[in-house]
């Protein structure tokens, strides 16, 4: 599966806004077997967190430009599966 550039950005600003660590890198496995994500080893990452209950997120950003899309009810056009401004709008009605 794979996302737009947008989607992935829209993630990734929610988990900041959350308070969450976010990871955003080409992953790469080095000659040692090991991973790495940002220039950064993944078993950091994992230790950082060693303990706690999470939620990791992975998706492929697409490297195209996604199709493009009119919102039926605002009329914005947009990249992905819904309208983030409609979704940012249903979001706030109902107070989160």
């Amino acid at each position: 599966m794979t996302v737009s550039r947008a989607e992935a950005r829209e993630l990734m600003s929610r988990g900041y806004e959350m308070g969450a660590t976010v990871v955003n890198g080409v992953v790469e496995r080095l000659e040692d077997g090991s991973w790495m994500v940002d220039g950064r080893p993944v078993e950091q990452w994992l230790r950082d967190l060693e303990g706690r209950e999470i939620v990791l997120v992975a998706a492929e950003i697409s490297a195209g430009r996604g199709k493009v899309q009119v919102c039926r009810t605002c009329g914005t056009e947009y990249e992905g599966h819904d309208c983030p401004r409609c979704r940012e709008i249903h979001r706030r009605l109902r107070g989160r």
